[in-house]
C-alpha cells in the first residue's frame, strides 16, 4: 500500500505537490490561528501567519521552480525571525510553520536541480548565527544568545539538502545504468540487423550469380553443339535471373534507405524460383494452405533458395531436386532433397563440407523464428534439408 502510494506520488509530481500545499495550508488555517484563544478574528492574525501561509502555498510548484520557491521561503523564514529550526521541530504541531517549509524546499533544491543556488541558501541559514555573534559584540544590554548559536538548526537544514542530493545522485546513477542498458540493446540490435542484411545480401547474390554462371556455361556448350534452342533458353534464363537479382537488391537498398517499399518474396515466389533453375525441380504442396506471416514467408523462400543453390553448385545441372511444403498446425514444414552427389572430389563427404556454411545460414533463419533446421546426406545418395518454421 505504501509502495503504491509512493509510486503514484512519483508518477504525478505536480498533482502531488498541489495536494501537499493544500494540506499544509488547510492545517495552518484550521489549527494555528485559533489554537491561541486570544485571537478573535482573521484580521488580528500576526504578519508571520500570512508569511507561513505563503510559504506553504508555494510548495505547489516546488519541483517546477525549485530555486525561486527556495528563495521565497528562505526570505520569509529570515524575515519572520523564528530562526531556531530545531527548537520549532521539537515544539507542538501547531507551531510548525516557515522553518518546516524551508527544510522541505532545501530537500527539493538538492533533489530536483543541479543549480548551486540551494547551497548558497543553505549557507544563508548561518546568517542568524552571525547576527547573534554581532549582538554579543555589541554589548551586554542585548538579550543573551542561545547556547548553540543555531548550529543545530544549520545541521538540520544541511541534512535535508544532503538527503535530497543523495536521492538525486541515486536517480542519476539509475538513469545512467538504464541508458547503458538501452545502448547495449541498441548495439545488439544493430549487430543483429547487420547480420540479417549480410545474410539477405549473400542469399541474393550467391543464388543468382551461381545460377547465371551455370546457365552461361550451358549456353556456351549449346553454342558449340549448334543447339540454338537450348542456348536461347539459357540466355533467357540468365536475363530472368539477372533481373530478379537486380529487383531484390533494389528492394534491399530501399529498405536500408527508406524502409520497406516493395513486398518481400514469400512462399508464393518459391514456385517461380523452381521454374527458372537449370535443374529439374519438382514442387509439392501438402495440407491446406494458409496465409503466412511475412517473416515466415521470407525465411521459407530464402531457405529453399539456399538449398537449391547448393544443389546447383555441388550436384550439377543433371541433378533432380524436390521441394515439399507441408502446411501443419504447428507450422510450415519444408523439405528439399536432391539425388546428386557432386561436391569436392565428387563425394558426399566433400559436398557436406562445402554445404556447411549454407546450412548454418538456414539454421540461423529458422532459429530466429523459433524453428529448427537440419540437413545432410541421404542414405540412398544425394542431400536433404528439413526445416520447420512455426506460424507464430
Amino acid at each position: 500500500m505504501v509502495r503504491r502510494a509512493l509510486d503514484w506520488w512519483s508518477e504525478h509530481p505536480q498533482l502531488a505537490d498541489a495536494l501537499l500545499a493544500a494540506a499544509a495550508c488547510t492545517f495552518l488555517l484550521v489549527e494555528v490561528p485559533y489554537s491561541d484563544h486570544t485571537i478573535a478574528s482573521p484580521g488580528s492574525l500576526p504578519v508571520t501567519f500570512w508569511g507561513d501561509l505563503l510559504a506553504y502555498a508555494s510548495l505547489a510548484v516546488r519541483r517546477r521552480y525549485p530555486v525561486p520557491v527556495l528563495a521565497l521561503v528562505w526570505t520569509l523564514w529570515l524575515a519572520g525571525g523564528r530562526w531556531d529550526i530545531w527548537a520549532e521541530w521539537n515544539a507542538s504541531w501547531a507551531e510548525l510553520s516557515t522553518p518546516t517549509a524551508l527544510m522541505l524546499v532545501l530537500y527539493t533544491g538538492g533533489r530536483w536541480t543541479s543549480s548551486r543556488w540551494p547551497v548558497v541558501f543553505l549557507a544563508g541559514t548561518l546568517l542568524p548565527a552571525l547576527v547573534t555573534v554581532a549582538r554579543m559584540w555589541a554589548g551586554p544590554v542585548l538579550p543573551e544568545p542561545p547556547d548553540d548559536l543555531y548550529v543545530v538548526s544549520f545541521v538540520t537544514c544541511a541534512a535535508a539538502w544532503g538527503l535530497g542530493r543523495l536521492r538525486r545522485s541515486e536517480a542519476e546513477a539509475v538513469a545512467r545504468a538504464a541508458a547503458r542498458a538501452e545502448e547495449s540493446k541498441a548495439q545488439v540490435a544493430l549487430a543483429e540487423e547487420r547480420i540479417r542484411i549480410a545474410r539477405e545480401l549473400h542469399d541474393i547474390v550467391a543464388h543468382n550469380v551461381s545460377a547465371m554462371v551455370i546457365q552461361s556455361t550451358g549456353a556456351g556448350v549449346a553454342l558449340l553443339n549448334d543447339d540454338k534452342a537450348e542456348a536461347r533458353a539459357a540466355v533467357e534464363a540468365i536475363g530472368h535471373v539477372g533481373r530478379t537479382a537486380l529487383a531484390e537488391l533494389r528492394m534491399l537498398l530501399g529498405v536500408l534507405r527508406e524502409g520497406p517499399t516493395l513486398p518481400q518474396p514469400g512462399i508464393e515466389a518459391i514456385r517461380e524460383l523452381t521454374e527458372w533453375l537449370p535443374i529439374d525441380v519438382r514442387l509439392r504442396v501438402e495440407g491446406p494452405t494458409r496465409p503466412a506471416p511475412p517473416d515466415v514467408g521470407l525465411a521459407a523462400y530464402r531457405i529453399v533458395q539456399e538449398a537449391l543453390t547448393n544443389t546447383l553448385k555441388h550436384a550439377g545441372k543433371d541433378a533432380n531436386a524436390e521441394v515439399t511444403l507441408r502446411y501443419a498446425d504447428d507450422g510450415l514444414h519444408i523439405q528439399v532433397t536432391d539425388d546428386g552427389v557432386g561436391g569436392v572430389g565428387g563425394t558426399e563427404r566433400g559436398r557436406a563440407g562445402a554445404f556447411g556454411h549454407g546450412l548454418i545460414g538456414m539454421r540461423e533463419r529458422a532459429e530466429a523464428l523459433g524453428g529448427t533446421a537440419q540437413g545432410g546426406p541421404l542414405p540412398g545418395g544425394g542431400f536433404g534439408v528439413e526445416v520447420t518454421l512455426p506460424w507464430e
